[in-house]
């Protein structure tokens, strides 16, 4: 065991067909950044759990579990893990329900077909967020009172310019969805250049870290936000957390797969994405993921030690939630139920098991990827 994750034994997964698990082993990750929990991450889960199904949601069977599983007290609580939980409890009410949200109508099942549902239901959870009171929900639409509430607990704590960022963050995710749901009805794996620079949007990076100003009570100036250093930051840290995620939910996605109706060619996985593109077999696949996240990683560290000494106190603190972002997402993907409980109902389906390591990857120039290249190519 290293770092407290249990250290693999050989890079690659691992199916028993007598008991249908299926384990996969990512090799060692480098991420020299900050992790830490937030002390007060059960009471926040459970404070969640209670406000989502005070609205008719995650109430019983299945939908509770998973619910549990995704510990969202965990996941945003190592972003900010000194966060007042009367404030953070705003960000983590947002997880648990966009999670739900995510699995019900975007990722899994017959839903993952039905663009023309998604669209509906994703344009009227959008203006519920821009304009809160204006789309009725009920006990058809639970998800629109939930949002509905979030989005007037959302402008009675945070500024305008915070609240317009917090929306174009779901807008930027809901065309990034729209992406994925025309890959899979034209059952192609899209490019890798063409998922390196979606990825951060499909994971919804920015509508994620859009409440952390909202929880820190600052705002950071407009001209600072949008500079070209600051913009690749961000998407750095979103690509590299999206990345990890595919890591550490390919066990996840493959037991669903096995266990689908539906045969699909589309893949929308890093792993499965380099296999294919690079004629790779499944180790060498997941040994090139990590490397691609492991270059990330240390081009962000790069990126954001020289902004750090001009950079403003909002912005160091921003800088701050990205880098827990990227360390906590690892150790709370390796222990949430979600990845390990596919469907809240197989716990222990699936093992993933990761650790970390002190060396940093070899190569420092670009990945061959035009759409990502700015982030070296322009500082």
């Amino acid at each position: 065991m290293r770092d407290g994750v249990p250290a693999p034994v050989a890079a690659g997964v691992r199916e028993d067909t007598a008991a249908e698990p299926v384990r996969v082993t990512i090799p060692p990750r480098y991420c020299p950044l900050p992790g830490a929990a937030h002390p007060e991450a059960d009471r926040l889960n459970a404070c969640a759990a209670a406000w989502i199904q005070g609205h008719g949601l995650c109430r019983n069977g299945a939908q509770r579990v998973r619910m549990a599983g995704n510990d969202c007290g965990g996941f945003y609580g190592r972003i900010m893990p000194a966060a007042p939980a009367g404030r953070l409890q705003l960000a983590v009410d947002w997880c648990v329900l966009m999670f739900a949200f995510d699995d019900l109508h975007c990722d899994e099942g017959p839903a993952s077909l039905r663009a023309e549902d998604f669209t509906g239901f994703a344009t009227r959870l959008l203006r519920v967020l821009e304009a809160p009171g204006t789309v009725r929900g009920g006990p058809a639409d639970p998800f629109l009172a939930a949002a509905d509430d979030l989005a007037a607990r959302c402008r009675a704590a945070g500024t305008p310019v915070q609240v317009r960022r917090m929306v174009d963050g779901h807008r930027a995710w809901f065309l990034g969805v729209l992406w994925e749901f025309g890959c899979r009805l034209r059952d192609r794996t899209p490019s890798l250049d063409d998922y390196a620079h979606l990825r951060q949007h499909t994971a919804a990076g920015t509508a994620t870290m859009s409440w952390t100003e909202i929880i820190d009570g600052t705002e950071i100036p407009g001209a600072v936000m949008d500079s070209p250093a600051v913009r690749a930051l961000n998407e750095l840290a979103f690509t590299t957390a999206a990345f990890d995620d595919d890591l550490f939910s390919y066990g996840k996605e493959r037991w669903l797969a096995a266990r689908s109706p539906y045969s699909s060619r589309c893949r929308l996985n890093l792993v499965d994405i380099l296999a294919a593109e690079h004629g790779l077999g499944l180790e060498a696949a997941l040994a090139a993921a990590v490397d691609l996240c492991d270059r990330l990683t240390l081009r962000f560290i790069q990126l954001r030690d020289r902004v750090l000494p001009t950079a403003c106190a909002p912005l160091r603190l921003h800088l701050d939630h990205l880098s827990h972002l990227i360390r906590g997402n690892i150790e709370w993907g390796l222990r949430a139920g979600r990845y390990s409980n596919p469907d809240g109902r197989h716990p222990g389906a699936v093992t993933t098991t990761g650790s970390f390591t002190g060396t940093a990857p070899r190569a420092d120039a670009p990945p061959p990827l035009p759409s990502i290249a700015w982030w070296w190519d322009r500082f």
